[in-house]
């Protein structure tokens, strides 16, 4: 019984997260002028043991364009950056942030809205606590220089020199297969 535990408990332990949270195009230090989002990044900033899970995001959404929400789409790039597209420019976006592992006390999430023909318009740091956002400006946000910003790692995760073995030696099966075949005829 403690060997099973020592084995499977930390298992046992692990729990996916998730936060539903949204935009709604207004950056405070902009004059309070509204941006049609075109384009949202999602990061973990600098926290080493939380990681995106399945696409990163999901249940996009818009209060104010329900049809030209339908066109977007979250994929996850890397276990910590998560791209959120689509067609037409949206006034508002709202979403699920999909995490791996047991949510730990605290952690920097990050996300860029984009503008128009795809121009950074804004960019906001967050701490998370428990699993969940501060939306508060100040203790649980903060507005981060456009300028200056972070370097966020958005290179895709490269396929692991294993799968590479993997399908080269597929293609020289399948080819002495071949061979053979011919051979025997």
């Amino acid at each position: 019984m403690i060997g099973f535990l020592l084995l499977f408990a930390p298992l046992l332990a692990h729990a996916d997260f998730s936060f539903t949270m949204g935009d709604d195009g207004y950056y405070p230090n902009n004059g309070n002028k509204h941006t049609n989002i075109s384009k949202v990044e999602l990061f973990i900033y600098d926290s080493p043991g939380v990681t995106f899970t399945s696409q990163g995001a999901t249940n996009l959404g818009s209060n104010n364009s329900p049809i030209s929400i339908l066109t977007w789409d979250a994929t996850r790039v890397n276990p910590t950056y998560v791209a959120m597209e689509g067609w037409l420019n949206v006034q508002d976006i709202y979403w699920t942030a999909l995490f791996s592992g047991t949510a730990p006390e605290t952690f920097r999430f990050d996300y860029l809205i984009y503008g128009k023909n795809e121009k950074l318009a804004y960019a906001i740091s967050m701490t998370i606590v428990n699993g969940q956002p501060n939306f508060t400006q100040g203790s649980g946000w903060v507005a981060l220089d456009p300028k200056h910003l972070p370097n966020y790692n958005r290179n895709p995760v490269p396929l692991p020199p294993s799968a590479w073995l993997l399908g080269v030696g597929l293609v020289g099966t399948f080819l002495f297969r071949r061979k053979m075949a011919k051979q025997a005829i």
